[in-house]
C-alpha cells in the first residue's frame, strides 16, 4: 500500500521550476498553439546572459520544440498546467529575475491587462513581460498597454509595441535549391478554403503548360478531395508534424507558399493588429517566401528576398518565377533574406534588453 501512496504522491506533490543563478523563466500557458514562439525568445534571454527555465505543456517538448538547440543554459521543466499556475500564484518570484508570458491571452481577456498582473498575486509586477499575438481587442477598447511585446510592429490606429520577433528554432543546413522544387505550405488545405483553391488552379495550370518539376509539401490538415486526379501526386499532405518532423520539412524545402487575400478579413490582420507562424518558419530558416505585394513591406518582404505577386491572377507566374530561377539567384535571395533577419534579431534583442532595463527601473 505504501508504494502506491508514495506514487499520489508524487502525482499531486507541489513541483516547483528550476532556478539557477539569474533565471528568467519562459511560460507559453497555451497547451495547444504558439510554442513555435518560446525557442526563439528563450534564444533571446540567453544572448542576454540568463539562464532560461522553459516552461510549455511536456507534449511540445516531447514533440522536439527544443531538438536543434545545443547545451544552452537553458532547463526544461516537465510540470502541469496546473502546478505551473498554482506555483505563479503564489510565488513572490524574488530569485528570478523575471517571466515572459508568450501568450498573455490565455491568463486574461486580452482587453484587460491587469487580469494577467493580478494572475502573479505576490509577484513584483515589474518582473513581468507579456506578449501579445492579437492588439485589435484591446487597441479598440483603449486599453492597450505599449509595454507589451509583439512580434511585429503594429500597424493598426497607431499603437505602439515593443517588437521581439522570435524567430530561431536552432540549428539548420542551408539547402540548394533542389531540381524539383519544393514548396511548402503551412496550415489547413481543404476545398473551403479560397487560397487553396488558388494553390490548386495555379499548380494545375503548370502541369497544363509542361511544369512537371515542383511538388507542394502541406504541413497541416486537409485531405486530397479538392484535387483533381493529375494534380495528386504532386501534392503530398503531412498532416499535423511534431516539431522535429516540421522542422525537417522545412529544412529540405525551397518556398514558403502563402495566399493571403487582401478583400479577406480573416487575413488583414497578418497586415495589421497581429502576425502569421509562417512568417516565422521563413526567417528562421531563410527559406524565401511566396507573397502578395500588399502583404510583403510590413512583414518585411521585397523583391530582393522573397517572390512577389501583384494579385491573384499573378499567382502563377511567381510559381513558374520559382521553378526556374537558378541557384544562383536562389541563393542571393536567401543572403537578402538573411540580412533582414540579422537586422531585426539585433532590433528585438535590443527593445528586450531596453524593455528589461526600463522595468527594472521601476523597482
Amino acid at each position: 500500500m505504501s508504494n502506491i501512496a508514495d506514487f499520489f504522491k508524487n502525482i499531486f506533490q507541489d513541483k516547483k521550476p528550476i532556478i539557477k543563478e539569474n533565471t528568467f523563466f519562459v511560460w507559453e500557458p497555451c497547451s495547444k498553439s504558439h510554442a513555435e514562439v518560446v525557442p526563439g525568445y528563450a534564444k533571446y534571454l540567453l544572448d542576454l546572459g540568463y539562464h532560461v527555465s522553459v516552461l510549455v505543456e511536456p507534449d511540445r517538448l516531447k514533440e522536439g520544440l527544443f531538438c536543434r538547440f545545443g547545451e544552452e543554459n537553458i532547463s526544461y521543466n516537465v510540470m502541469t498546467k496546473k502546478q505551473i499556475e498554482k506555483y505563479f500564484k503564489n510565488n513572490t518570484l524574488e530569485d528570478v529575475a523575471g517571466v515572459l508570458v508568450t501568450t498573455v491571452g490565455k491568463i486574461c481577456d486580452s482587453v484587460n491587462f491587469d487580469q494577467a498582473y493580478n494572475f502573479f498575486a505576490k509577484a513584483d509586477k515589474n518582473k513581468l513581460f507579456f506578449v501579445e499575438h492579437e492588439a485589435k481587442p484591446a487597441t479598440d477598447n483603449g486599453t492597450w498597454n505599449e509595454n507589451l511585446i509583439t512580434l511585429r510592429k503594429l500597424n493598426y490606429k497607431n499603437a505602439q509595441s515593443v517588437v521581439v520577433n522570435p524567430h530561431y528554432f536552432g540549428k539548420f543546413e542551408q539547402n540548394q535549391k533542389n531540381e524539383i522544387t519544393n514548396f511548402v505550405v503551412v496550415g489547413k488545405f481543404s476545398a473551403s478554403k479560397k487560397d487553396t483553391h488558388l494553390i490548386v488552379n495555379s499548380a494545375l495550370e503548370l502541369i497544363k503548360n509542361g511544369y512537371k518539376n515542383f511538388k507542394i509539401t502541406v504541413i497541416g490538415k486537409g485531405d486530397l478531395d479538392c484535387v483533381p486526379n493529375e494534380l495528386k501526386k504532386y501534392i503530398d499532405i503531412k498532416g499535423r508534424l511534431s516539431f522535429t518532423d516540421m522542422y525537417n520539412e522545412i529544412e529540405k524545402s525551397d518556398f514558403m507558399l502563402t495566399a493571403y487575400d487582401d478583400t479577406k478579413e480573416e487575413h488583414l490582420g497578418y497586415i495589421t493588429s497581429s502576425t502569421s507562424g509562417c512568417f516565422q518558419l521563413v526567417y528562421g530558416f531563410l527559406k524565401p517566401c511566396v507573397i502578395i505585394r500588399s502583404f510583403a513591406p510590413i512583414n518585411g518582404f521585397d523583391d530582393g528576398n522573397s517572390v512577389i505577386y501583384e494579385n491573384n491572377d499573378d499567382f502563377y507566374n511567381a510559381l513558374v518565377k520559382c521553378i526556374n530561377m537558378s541557384n544562383d539567384e536562389y541563393n542571393q535571395k536567401r543572403q537578402y533574406l538573411s540580412q533582414y533577419v540579422d537586422y531585426i534579431y539585433n532590433c528585438s534583442k535590443e527593445n528586450f534588453k531596453n524593455l528589461i532595463i526600463k522595468q527594472k527601473g521601476s523597482l
